[in-house]
């Protein structure tokens, strides 16, 4: 992985890149949900570089099994997986935990996507993401619950 905050599989776009600023904060847990084992690899250490503490389930009942056990400030979920897809995880994880979570997609129309945003979910991020919208959202999420 290069430095420059670009994931090699184009999960992470940097361009335009404003120099973040690390300050003292406590640590924020984040969880990625995602069938395909190398993204979340890659997007984990690119935010592990970051200074976050990241967990990750590759599938959307792993996942509803870290929610339920561990505390997470937000949830990155993605829209596309075998067995249950992102708007299932999402219906159940809002069955015991208001957990923040972030939809990411390749493409969703836009009346998926406001069907998501319905079921609770804080925002929809496009693939490929921009790091800096990703690490804004972490700050702002973190910062609201720490």
């Amino acid at each position: 992985m290069r430095r420059s905050g670009r994931i090699s599989s184009s999960l992470i776009s940097n361009k335009g890149t404003v120099p973040f600023i690390a300050e003292a904060r406590a640590i924020v847990k984040l969880l990625i949900v995602d069938d395909e084992k190398m993204i979340c690899e890659e997007f984990r250490e690119t935010l592990e570089q970051e200074g976050y503490e990241v967990d990750w389930a590759l599938s959307g009942k792993e996942g509803l099994q870290k929610i339920q056990s561990n505390h997470y400030h937000l949830v990155f979920l993605d829209s596309a997986m075998p067995v249950m897809d992102g708007k299932k995880v999402l219906e159940r994880i809002r069955h015991f935990s208001q957990v923040p979570v972030a939809l990411i997609t390749g493409f969703l129309p836009e009346s998926k996507e406001k069907e998501i945003l319905n079921l609770g979910a804080m925002v929809c991020l496009h693939k490929p993401l921009d790091l800096d919208r990703v690490k804004s959202l972490i700050h702002a999420v973190g910062k609201s619950e720490i």
